[in-house]
């Protein structure tokens, strides 16, 4: 495990331009925190690191969105936002198997913890705690549930 340190949110976006080069497609990054966290800007510094020049918000009413990249192996990043969801199933009755198991896609999951049976074997959790207003602590493991 990882553990960094970020004191505003431009740090929080470099953090996850720095682990991009460890991730391969396919390949799911699962987000945990509080809300307000740094969650979507999280997500925000990964869609940079790709190339990705549309505006990257939480997409909390549409459930998910895709960007096309210009990074050489991750060609599409699937943010998912599983806030209002009340079950994995609807996430998957929304299509989003076709994505976790494309090699060409980055799936990055906000909440994921509402949505536990839907990850695959191995994923990259990242939990981002407030430790302050401005200060938060952002925790990288790899999971294996095999």
């Amino acid at each position: 495990m990882k553990t960094f340190i970020s004191n505003s949110p431009k740090e929080t976006q470099k953090i996850a331009t720095e682990i991009i080069s460890d991730i391969s497609a396919p390949f799911i990054i699962a987000l945990e925190g509080n809300l307000g966290a740094g969650k979507t800007v999280f997500v925000q510094g990964l869609a940079q690191s790709l190339d990705i020049k549309e505006a990257v918000n939480s997409p909390t009413f549409n459930i998910f969105k895709i960007y096309k990249t210009k990074h050489k192996t991750i060609k599409y990043l699937c943010h998912v936002d599983a806030y209002r969801l009340n079950s994995e199933q609807e996430l998957r009755s929304l299509g989003i198997d076709e994505y976790i198991e494309d090699k060409n896609t980055l799936v990055v999951i906000e909440w994921a913890d509402k949505v536990k049976s839907i990850l695959p074997s191995n994923y990259l959790l990242i939990s981002i705690l407030t430790k302050s207003e401005k200060k938060r602590e952002i925790k990288i493991e790899r999971k294996n549930k095999n």
